[in-house]
């Protein structure tokens, strides 16, 4: 048997959606959403339900084989484990945002849950801002004062249309990605290599 941790929200809905898509209804059906389980077992594969900025390193640590994360979370923080193979879903984009009236030039304090990504990207256009780290409801910071934009993850706009925000820039496309663990990589080649197969990523 191998373990894959499987990130939560967007990753684990893209996931399903994928798996139905290649007729996988094993797979597919057994992680339906439902239920608050923190795992589940489909025929020789244990799926952990976690945290996205937690699988890499559930990863690391050898409680999983194998993770399913968003590339933003493995480029946000190096991780010591083997970045296996792009997954096809999942696509997105981490992007500067604000409000309408704003350009991107007069920002001066930016709230995110991304630092690192964040000071990077204002550090190579010689920008000098302040970083407020957020967990989550990022949008809020600049209709609260608290920032004068955000840098985050955006899939279709919808939440920034619908907060009066618009997208400045991407910095960064974001993809699925399988991760793995160093060691388990080899120790449980047969079992890993089966499964992507199955998934039709070698």
């Amino acid at each position: 048997m191998i373990t894959i941790a499987l990130a939560k929200g967007r990753v684990y809905k893209a996931f399903n959606e994928f798996l139905a898509d290649k007729d996988l209804a094993g797979y597919a059906d057994g992680l339906q959403e439902g239920g608050r389980d923190l795992f589940r077992v489909v025929g020789d594969v244990k799926f952990i339900f976690a945290k996205g900025k937690d699988v890499p390193t559930y990863v690391e640590q050898g409680v999983a084989d194998l993770g399913v994360v968003g590339s933003d979370t493995i480029t946000e923080k190096t991780y010591n484990v083997l970045n296996v193979s792009e997954l096809p879903f999942g696509q997105c984009r981490l992007a500067i945002a604000g409000p309408t009236a704003l350009d991107e030039s007069d920002i001066k304090v930016v709230a995110t849950s991304f630092p690192n990504l964040t000071r990077q990207y204002f550090n190579q256009n010689k920008q000098d801002v302040d970083i407020v780290f957020l967990n989550g409801s990022v949008e809020l910071a600049p209709i609260l004062g608290l920032s004068d934009a955000i840098v985050d993850i955006v899939q279709t706009g919808t939440t920034l249309k619908e907060n009066d925000l618009r997208e400045y820039k991407t910095i960064l496309p974001v993809q699925a990605r399988l991760i793995a663990n160093k060691q388990s990589f080899y120790i449980k080649e047969e079992g890993i290599y089966q499964f992507m197969q199955e998934i039709g990523v070698v």
